[in-house]
């Protein structure tokens, strides 16, 4: 997997995982302490996030870290 693909794929999950606990972006950004506009990069794969701000998403969404980068 490229990272391009990589960075696609997380931010198609980060979006699927806030839809299905229907969070808004500004709701979930606010739930992980970053900035709403950062985290709309982060789904459109704009925005490389750390693993820190990945820690903050995945426990924000209330979900181990490593499911994150789980892609079946």
């Amino acid at each position: 997997m490229t990272n391009e693909l990589l960075y696609k794929n997380l931010g198609a999950k980060i979006r699927h995982l806030r839809n299905s606990k229907k969070l808004t972006i500004a709701q979930l950004a606010e739930l992980a302490g970053i900035d709403d506009y950062y985290l709309g990069e982060i789904e459109r794969a704009e925005k490389k996030p750390s693993l820190d701000i990945l820690s903050k998403l995945a426990k924000s969404l209330d979900i181990e870290l490593y499911l994150l980068l789980k892609f079946d």
